[in-house]
């Protein structure tokens, strides 16, 4: 899996690509936690799945946990460019009850 993190303002953008499963799951967990502590300014969180392939439970632990850190923070939680693969695992998980789903990282920019 490759990941690449982008701050903005008080949002971090990270752009995925192949699989968040149980392999990759713990390294990207540590980097996301890392900057979440080293950055308390970050409300917001952009998820950028277009070139995501997979994610299993171990993939939707992680980004559940960093979503308790932004709920705390008052920050928000997004999903942009889901496949429909990706947004229906997203759906079934429960996502849809408290992230929002957007076309573009673009279009959360200016709403957050």
């Amino acid at each position: 899996m490759q990941y690449d993190f982008e701050l903005v303002g008080q949002a971090l953008v990270v752009t995925l690509q192949g699989e968040l499963d149980l392999h990759t799951s713990p390294e990207f967990k540590d980097k996301l936690t890392k900057l979440f502590e080293t950055h308390s300014a970050i409300k917001d969180l952009i998820m950028d799945v277009k070139g995501l392939s997979f994610i299993d439970s171990s993939g939707l632990g992680v980004i559940l946990g960093r979503y308790r850190v932004v709920q705390e923070r008052g920050g928000r939680l997004f999903f942009v460019q889901a496949n429909p693969q990706i947004k229906r695992i997203l759906q079934m998980s429960g996502f849809q009850k408290i992230s929002e789903f957007a076309k573009s990282t673009k279009d959360v920019l200016e709403r957050v």
